[in-house]
């Protein structure tokens, strides 16, 4: 079988409209600015729309058939592929414990229907012989048809995505602990981790020179926020888990203690201990990976779950000097699953006055905000929104 480069398709699009009217963007002029970068806020809004489909992406997703000749099985490899890609994607916004107790199960979907959840695809590693096609898809799903399909299904879901977090793996071995040095089977194991793509990217620090000088093993476990701050710094202001794993040679299992921290603000948000049981010759590390990962997810997902039956909207005030001040704002709302629609009220010197509609509840929106490094301070009538430079996310507690 040849192989074939990747190939994209992609189908109607359908996506909410989100942006701004012109009258409202005609406001501008009171900023005294020249036209053209009015038009280029109104051009910038669908691509900042665009980061909302990150979630509902789903790949790879592997496919291997065999049918009475290649187009036929590549037919029949494209309707299994959809089927598995949406199965994932029901895993990633759904939490493991309602779907293993049987309290929530994938809609039913025709084949046409679950077409039609598919706003497009593309297609890598593509081999063929005479019966058989063999291949690698990704999928992009439109967000509101499957919100809408889960909904109507009386699926709770979430969807807000957590800003990355850095794992600081800290082994222990007796009275040695060690972070960055060698060995580090802990770190390692992190590092050559396969795990499924969630709503909470994990991402393993470099361990370079600046790595080391910001945190040690003594100050992660510790929770020093000093050091945790300096560290994050050196990854755009990423969230951190401290993960401890402590191995007793004598003991049937592997103690492990996870803490995820929001630099700058005291203390953990989330804490689990658990134990890995350490069977006899079999390496329990990769399992605590896995278990350490899961639960990190999980948590997340059942603090962002969103009930459509609750909304609210928010009357905010957003200063900017600028008008890129403000368009940088307005872009990471569009960016925001909870967010369902922005309406300007009005756009001066010193910044903007929107209207903002939201799903779920004014928790889980603050959360969902922080992950795009906006703040939310202040109260009713006179809330205040603006942009966090480097700062640390919220993590409901």
């Amino acid at each position: 079988m040849a192989p074939s480069p990747g190939i994209r398709y992609d189908r109607e699009e359908r996506r909410e409209d989100n942006t701004f009217d012109s009258e409202r963007f005609a406001m501008a002029e009171k900023w005294r600015v020249p036209w053209v970068l009015s038009l280029l806020l109104l051009a910038a809004a669908p691509a900042a729309a665009q980061s909302r489909l990150d979630v509902f992406t789903i790949g790879p997703v592997p496919v291997d058939v065999t049918a009475q000749s290649a187009s036929a099985a590549r037919d029949l490899a494209l309707v299994a592929g959809e089927r598995s890609a949406f199965q994932m994607l029901f895993e990633r916004l759904t939490l493991a414990a309602e779907r293993n107790a049987g309290r929530v199960r994938p809609p039913r979907v025709s084949g046409a229907q679950l077409a039609d959840l598919v706003r497009g695809f593309e297609v890598a590693s593509e081999r063929r012989s005479g019966v058989r096609y063999i291949a690698t898809y990704t999928f992009h799903f439109q967000p509101d048809g499957v919100r809408q399909l889960l909904s109507q299904a009386g699926v709770p879901f979430a969807e807000t995505p957590s800003k990355p977090l850095l794992v600081l793996a800290v082994w222990r071995e007796g009275d040695d602990v060690t972070l960055w040095d060698d060995p580090n089977p802990w770190r390692d194991a992190w590092a050559r981790a396969k795990l499924p793509p969630g709503l909470v990217p994990l991402v393993m620090p470099l361990g370079e020179l600046g790595d080391v000088q910001a945190i040690d093993a003594d100050a992660a476990i510790n929770g020093d926020d000093a050091r945790l701050q300096a560290v994050s710094a050196r990854y755009d202001g990423a969230d951190i888990l401290v993960a401890e794993a402590a191995r007793d040679p004598g003991a049937a299992s592997l103690a492990v203690t996870s803490a995820r921290y929001v630099p700058g603000t005291a203390g953990a948000a989330h804490t689990w201990t658990y134990d890995v049981p350490q069977p006899a010759g079999a390496d329990p590390l990769p399992a605590a990976v896995l278990e350490t990962a899961s639960r990190v997810e999980e948590a997340w997902k059942a603090a962002n779950i969103l009930d459509p039956r609750q909304s609210g909207r928010l009357l905010v005030r957003v200063p900017a000097t600028t008008l890129g001040e403000w368009v940088a704002v307005r872009d990471r709302l569009n960016g925001i699953p909870a967010v369902r629609g922005l309406q300007l009220l009005s756009l001066d010197r010193g910044g903007a006055r929107l209207e903002i509609a939201y799903v779920g509840d004014a928790t889980q929106l603050r959360t969902a905000l922080a992950q795009r490094d906006l703040e939310l301070s202040g109260s009713d009538p006179d809330w205040v929104l603006r942009r966090r430079l480097g700062g640390g996310s919220t993590v409901p507690r």
